[in-house]
């Protein structure tokens, strides 16, 4: 499960690093501790008009995080669907349209896990070891409420898949990280064939995350700030997670 994200580089550095065509929003999501329902910075694709054959363009905004379903009568559903498992994307009502249809990019800087600890579980900082953006697969749709005149609420859900080895010791989920080969046939509404789909949404190669524990602030969304990255003087090698054990 993946329930809180680091989001600190730039929407210029962002957009560069992704190969935007179009900023759609001027904001940042900079936020040293975003929790579902919070900004999430977000990249899907719209067909450019002004091209011959409507030749796809990368756009960069944003999205509340919590995916809210067209369908949904209220947006409250939102607060289950942050993260959606690998496993339930092409049968579960809440994401089935949107796997097929409105799939994207969520760039972020780390996240946080939870994982054993001295009598207590321990938040641990995980990020690139290269210190690159982790561009993770999602989710995204836009609500709106019937018979109201008000904006439409574009939110986004995070795809979950097995940890990897960098992360097993802690959790035994982690985001479906894709590799920069990967992006335009994620974002590309016209690719749905199931078989290529769940090879993007493979567990990412043992190596790419680094992790140190961080403070125990964390555990409240409500602080922020840089500090909450700084690393924690514990043991860096947590005993594994039993075997079927689940946080």
């Amino acid at each position: 499960m993946c329930g809180r994200v680091v989001t600190t580089s730039s929407q210029l550095e962002l957009s560069r690093y992704l190969g935007i065509q179009e900023i759609r929003e001027a904001r940042d999501c900079v936020d040293y501790n975003v929790a579902p329902s919070g900004c999430l910075p977000l990249v899907w694709v719209e067909p450019d008009e002004s091209t011959i054959g409507g030749v796809d363009n990368r756009v960069f905004g944003s999205a509340k995080w919590g995916l809210v379903p067209r369908w949904a009568r209220s947006p409250v559903i939102g607060a289950r669907t942050f993260n959606a498992r690998v496993e339930t994307l092409a049968g579960k009502p809440a994401y089935r349209a949107a796997y097929e249809r409105r799939r994207c990019l969520i760039p972020i800087d780390g996240f946080y896990e939870w994982g054993p600890g001295s009598g207590i579980r321990q938040p641990w900082f995980v990020y690139a070891r290269d210190q690159a953006p982790l561009v993770i697969a999602g989710l995204w749709d836009c609500w709106s409420s019937p018979g109201e005149d008000i904006d439409e609420l574009r939110t986004c859900t995070v795809i979950t898949v097995p940890a990897n080895r960098d992360l097993l010791p802690i959790h035994h989920r982690m985001p479906a990280i894709l590799s920069s080969e990967a992006w335009t046939d994620w974002l590309d509404p016209g690719q749905t064939k199931p078989e290529m789909l769940e090879v993007m949404l493979r567990t990412a190669h043992d190596g790419l995350l680094a992790r140190h524990p961080v403070d125990r602030r964390v555990n409240d969304s409500r602080n922020n700030g840089p500090g909450l990255l700084e690393e924690l003087e514990v043991s860096a090698n947590p005993c594994p997670l039993e075997q079927g054990r689940l946080w």
